[in-house]
């Protein structure tokens, strides 16, 4: 389990803020509506509908990142409330929210069929739901596989096949049933996320040194195996830019879920 406190998400929460209009964008009209945003972070999402008028709750697990995103309110004139806890037991009321979001946060949790039903149960049944995930391809996919395989190398396992897998948020037609047994019927399309550095291995630099999931993970295997993570990682990143000046470019998609209970 990462500790989302440990190093600065704020550089990847940067690096995805382009998706949050997109987001507000499929739950409107927003206004003077109670609105949750699940796995809030440095406050992205939460402070898109906030500017758009909505009475918005922020909730995440990681203190650090809820101070964060408090303070951005703060330096915006925004009111945001702020609560900490676990996604798969929220501590609101039944129908409590007009408006649920998520943006690449609700894809962490630890029980997606738990926190599908809480996301069921505290959204009204006129409400609306939007959120993202990643499609399961390129350079975030590999990444991902590359951290799995080397946790489970270090306690000499394989990575997790079959039912033991991670629930597959890129997969459209598991997520759909997923929450339809929840109540809530969700469409999907998919969208572009255009994430840029000063250099391939500037990038790849600031995952190893800054995100919280690496960060983690390196306390868990070690810097020798992590270091060697870090050098057989760069030429993957390299193979994935699509700028011819030096910078580093590269085209994500996602996929964009909104819908509403039924």
């Amino acid at each position: 389990m990462s500790n989302w406190d440990k190093g600065s998400y704020e550089v990847t929460a940067e690096q995805i803020a382009p998706a949050t209009p997109a987001v507000a964008d499929a739950v409107e009209p927003v206004t003077g509506k109670l609105a949750l945003d699940l796995a809030c972070g440095t406050g992205n999402e939460a402070l898109e509908l906030a500017r758009r008028g909505a009475r918005v709750t922020g909730y995440d697990g990681a203190p650090r990142l809820l101070q964060v995103a408090g303070e951005r309110a703060a330096a915006e004139g925004l009111e945001l409330e702020r609560v900490q806890g676990d996604l798969a037991e929220l501590p609101f009321d039944d129908d409590s929210f007009e408006i649920v979001t998520s943006v690449f946060g609700l894809i962490f949790t630890g029980s997606p069929q738990d926190s599908a039903a809480e996301i069921g149960r505290v959204l009204r049944p006129q409400g609306r739901i939007a959120f993202t995930s990643w499609v399961e391809e390129g350079l975030f996919q590999y990444m991902q596989d590359m951290a799995k395989a080397a946790v489970a190398s270090h306690f000499g396992q394989a990575p997790p096949e079959g039912a033991d897998a991670p629930f597959a948020w890129g997969d459209e037609v598991a997520v759909r049933e997923l929450f339809s047994e929840s109540g809530l019927m969700l469409q999907v399309e998919t969208r572009e996320l255009v994430i840029e550095e000063e250099s391939a291995a500037a990038l790849n630099d600031r995952w190893f040194d800054l995100h919280p999931i690496w960060i983690t993970m390196q306390e868990v295997i070690g810097d020798e195996a992590y270091e060697e993570m870090r050098r057989e990682a760069l030429p993957v990143v390299e193979s994935h830019n699509e700028a011819s000046d030096g910078s580093f470019r590269n085209t994500l998609r996602y996929l964009l879920f909104e819908g509403s209970p039924v």
